[in-house]
């Protein structure tokens, strides 16, 4: 039978099949699944399915002669009514078939396949496939498919490696969704993100979607931040094209320089400043780039960053506020050795309190969390503190002493992701009215 269905279908190819054989042909399509499946493969209907599925096309799409490989089309639109006559009434019979074929290539091709490694992870994170599976035991080293990666506290850092040695990474609280089929595909829904691209295929580029911008990578180093409004990106190496999505205005983005999308921001691109050592939190401005419950001022008391609880893996409560360090002309915030953090902000009864930095080294690698705590005894009595932390006095968090060679020595010379207080176990009414970053006079 099998060389009987092979024959009939390369003739009704070759259109030599007679009428006896339409005959033949249509009621072995009509009654035979076996048949059906040599027919399709023979007919090179499984090409065109494979094309399908690869578009990932979300409705399988109407069985029709528009639907057929150009060769069939075109032997099919010569043929007699009678072949007409067979070819509806076959379409119809296959239609389970194409469906089940369909299935059977996305099994065989799985959307599961791992695409990226994990080359680094602190803090608590969260993966999500794309078939709803959840998974917050991550180490280093584990291989993922596609999916959502959630940094779900300020202290989160998340780096990952394609298998073509692009890297990402995401910090602080920050949600990235990623695939790969043809080309890769980022979706940075919050937070902030790096990336060092290895050069990618002709007229398959990476693209990084935001809220307000979608970022056409060929292979360059980046940094970007996203937000419900805006989009910054920062470009250290290479060339990134930008979209507004607002109105479809496109820049191109040199190494070394910056731009902001966002709709009520002048599309310009500028040059990058070498490095700024200042930075100032702007509550009055709004809780953009920040993680608290913000509150705005209130007759003579200036606006606040109210703490919120979130739980560690090890089952502990923390307390938090935190700020993303950015500067409006996109010049990195660094450290030295006579930089010093100023915390203005109050608490409802004495507690220790933990004042700490997200770092990183000027390629976005993360360089470690360091901080300083002070015992309760400082607040006895007080409502309202005002402090100022020499950057010697910040340490390396306990939490990440076994891995404490991967990381930078002391917390002088690195960039400031992200600043933060909190306190632990149980909520004191920690409110943060600023944070400042300068440096002593010499």
């Amino acid at each position: 039978m099998n060389r009987s269905i092979e024959s009939l279908a390369r003739a009704y190819q070759d259109q030599t099949l007679s009428e006896d054989d339409v005959r033949e042909l249509d009621q072995l399509l009509k009654t035979n699944a076996g048949a059906r499946e040599i027919f399709l493969r023979e007919t090179n209907l499984i090409a065109t399915l494979e094309d399908i599925a690869c578009d990932e096309v979300a409705e399988l799409p109407t069985v029709t002669m528009l639907s057929l490989p150009r060769q069939l089309h075109d032997e099919t639109s010569q043929a007699s009514p009678l072949r007409w006559t067979m070819a509806a009434g076959w379409f119809v019979a296959t239609a389970a078939v194409v469906l089940l074929m369909a299935s059977l290539y996305s099994i065989s091709n799985p959307v599961d396949k791992a695409i990226a490694t994990i080359v680094g992870l602190s803090g608590p994170s969260q993966w999500t496939g794309d078939g709803g599976q959840v998974r917050s035991d991550l180490t280093i080293g584990m291989q993922l498919p596609g999916g959502t990666i959630d940094g779900l506290s300020p202290e989160s850092w998340f780096a990952l490696e394609f298998t073509d040695g692009s890297t990402v990474r995401t910090s602080g609280n920050s949600m990235l969704a990623y695939s790969e089929v043809r080309q890769k595909v980022l979706h940075l829904k919050s937070g902030n993100l790096s990336a060092d691209v290895a050069p990618q295929p002709d007229g398959r580029p990476m693209l990084i979607h935001t809220r307000s911008a979608v970022l056409e990578v060929i292979g360059t180093s980046f940094d970007v931040d996203a937000d419900l409004a805006s989009t910054a990106l920062n470009v250290t190496e290479g060339m990134v094209r930008v979209k507004r999505l607002s109105d479809g205005r496109q820049v191109e983005v040199p190494a070394q320089h910056q731009v902001v999308a966002a709709a009520d921001h002048d599309l310009s691109v500028n040059q990058i400043s070498r490095v700024a050592y200042q930075w100032r939190s702007r509550l009055e401005e709004g809780a953009s780039r920040t993680f608290g419950r913000w509150l705005p001022a209130m007759g003579d008391a200036g606006p606040l960053l109210h703490c919120i609880p979130y739980m560690t893996k090890d089952g502990r409560t923390i307390y938090t506020s935190s700020f993303q360090v950015t500067a409006a002309e996109g010049a990195p915030i660094m450290t030295s050795d006579r930089s010093i953090v100023s915390v203005r902000g109050r608490l409802d009864r004495a507690t220790d309190l933990y004042v700490g930095m997200s770092l990183k080294t000027e390629d976005g690698t993360f360089a470690g969390r360091f901080q300083v705590v002070l015992p309760s005894e400082q607040f006895q009595g007080q409502e309202v503190f005002e402090i100022s932390l020499p950057l010697e006095d910040f340490t390396l968090d306990p939490s990440l002493a076994s891995m404490k060679r991967e990381f930078a020595k002391s917390a002088s010379d690195l960039v400031v992701d992200t600043v933060w207080c909190h306190t632990l176990y149980v909520p004191v009414g920690l409110a943060v009215a600023t944070i400042e970053l300068a440096e002593r006079a010499e």
